[in-house]
């Protein structure tokens, strides 16, 4: 007797978590900077560089790149900007964490807080929010066939979404800027701000296509006296491709793409002059891709020959519910905070969406969450002519998701696009914002699958106990299967003496011929 086996893989979601962490950390103003008179506006990207999955929790280790814009009292540029990076290590406890999971760490920065010490120094405090998801990777080895003579095998199917890839990779993106002709050229960088819109992956033959667009904006230092501080926007279409070797279209993918550590650099151009912009930055990728398929397995066997006793392990197999990608637009007024002076033009606009609560409900999600955003601004305030202010609107969504029950398996992300910011009449400024809920849902289905069959001699005992001919009524519960196996003989022969039987049904009359082959 042999076997022909195949591996069976999985994904078990085990724990959702979300925990608070603070990084504190006292600042020095470099020796070339000027005075900080004022902080503007604050940014900051976190840098995952580990996840080590431990016994019961999680070490998470990383970096927090800061940047400031503030005022000086220098009355010709009256701008300057500050970058620190801010190590962290966190230990983060989770019940039944062990070091084969495998973990996705997502964050909100929920605030970025300074306070001049003096106008050296400052005390930077960041409060961050980790969204964890601990998933366990389970693979079986099951029987998909049992090869020898005369050996009668219950062939079993089931529908299933399979995971063909779940990896992270990082597309790099490059491009060259240059500034509009009435713009002066850049002695320095003040400010910047990157932003990704529209950005999707689509599956393709052996790769994944990345299209969206990416917006960057900056506000420098220029050679024009009357003008030093001018401000830059780009809008540039992107357009990528990642090696996927197993992908292939018709397939399932659940694609999140975020902008990762980027660079903005002066480069002169063709005449030596510093008017180009050189833009370095990466995509991260979080890739997961899944097929439909019916996988056929052995489900029992047995022989006239031996006693066949087949050794299981559950398995649970995983079949799509529904994805979903659903948009929430938000708009609202606001009163424009600031000191004494008038709104001219908005420069730039950031936000982010911090999610609170997920309640999964019997057809869909409802999601609690807070929208946050910065907006950057020209005002007629002649000693603060850049200024910065902050709102924030709570909202509450639902994510249709027919046949989505409490017990089923769901991964969510949430992105922000589309963000922009307008004055309006009545010292009022109006956001407006497209919050993106990417939605995938899934079904757990338990089964026992073969991984194994040992063989005994028969027991001729209970064998003599069988009669050789019997007339049998069919019962609730029985199949062709089960009663062939309990009476030695095979479900071909049943139906051979049975004219016309191909399966039955409670009350069906049997006539059944105990094979003899054993003897």
């Amino acid at each position: 007797m042999d076997f022909n086996k195949k591996n069976f893989y999985g994904i078990v979601a085990k724990e959702r978590k979300q925990v608070q962490i603070t990084i504190d950390q006292d600042c020095n103003v470099p020796d070339t900077k000027p005075d900080v008179e004022k902080m503007i506006q604050t940014k900051g990207l976190v840098i995952m560089q580990e996840t080590e999955m431990m016994v019961d929790r999680i070490r998470i280790k990383g970096e927090f790149h800061f940047s400031g814009l503030y005022g000086t009292i220098d009355a010709r540029t009256y701008l300057e900007s500050l970058d620190f990076v801010l190590p962290f290590e966190e230990y983060i406890h989770m019940d039944g964490a062990v070091p084969t999971d495998y973990v996705k760490v997502s964050y909100v920065i929920d605030d970025i807080n300074t306070v001049l010490i003096n106008s050296r120094k400052l005390s930077i405090r960041i409060l961050l929010t980790l969204a964890l998801h601990v998933n366990e990777e389970i693979k079986e080895e099951g029987i998909i066939d049992v090869l020898g003579d005369g050996i009668s095998s219950l062939k079993k199917e089931v529908q299933v979404t399979d995971l063909i890839v779940n990896k992270k990779d990082i597309a790099r993106m490059k491009e060259e800027l240059v500034l509009p002709a009435n713009k002066s050229n850049i002695y320095e960088i003040l400010w910047s701000q990157v932003e990704l819109e529209n950005v999707q992956g689509k599956l393709k033959d052996h790769s994944i296509d990345i299209q969206g667009d990416m917006h960057v904006f900056i506000l420098y230092l220029g050679e024009d006296e009357q003008l030093p501080v001018q401000y830059a926007r780009w809008e540039i279409p992107l357009h990528t491709e990642l090696e996927c070797y197993e992908c292939a279209p018709g397939m399932i993918g659940k694609i999140h793409i975020s902008l990762g550590n980027h660079q903005l650099e002066i480069r002169p151009d063709v005449d030596g002059e510093e008017r180009v912009v050189s833009v370095d930055a990466t995509l991260e990728c979080d890739i997961k891709v899944y097929e439909d398929q019916v996988l056929s397995y052995v489900g029992d066997c047995y022989t006239m020959k031996k006693t066949l006793v087949p050794e299981y392990k559950d398995f649970a197999f995983e079949s799509l519910i529904g994805k979903n990608q659903a948009t929430m637009k938000m708009a609202k007024r606001f009163s424009i905070e600031q000191e004494p002076g008038k709104l001219l033009q908005v420069l730039s606009v950031k936000g982010s969406c911090n999610i609170d609560d997920v309640e999964v409900k019997e057809q869909g999600l409802q999601v609690e969450g807070v929208l946050m955003a910065d907006v950057l601004f020209l005002s007629s305030e002649d000693q603060n002519p850049v200024m910065s202010s902050s709102y924030m609107e709570p909202f509450s969504y639902f994510i249709e998701a027919k046949g989505l029950m409490k017990e089923d398996d769901y991964q969510l992300d949430v992105m922000l696009d589309h963000i922009s910011a307008t004055p309006t009449e009545g010292d009022e400024i109006e956001i407006k914002a497209n919050v993106i809920f990417d939605f995938i849902s899934f079904h757990k289905k338990a089964e026992k699958i073969m991984t194994n069959v040992a063989e005994q001699p028969l027991d001729y005992e209970e064998l003599q106990k069988i009669p050789g001919i019997v007339g049998y009524i069919v019962k609730d519960g029985d199949t062709l299967w089960s009663i062939a196996k309990r009476y030695f003989t095979t479900v071909d022969d049943i139906r051979d003496q049975n004219e016309g039987i191909e399966e039955v049904k409670p009350g069906d009359k049997l006539l059944i011929v105990k094979e003899i082959g054993w003897n």
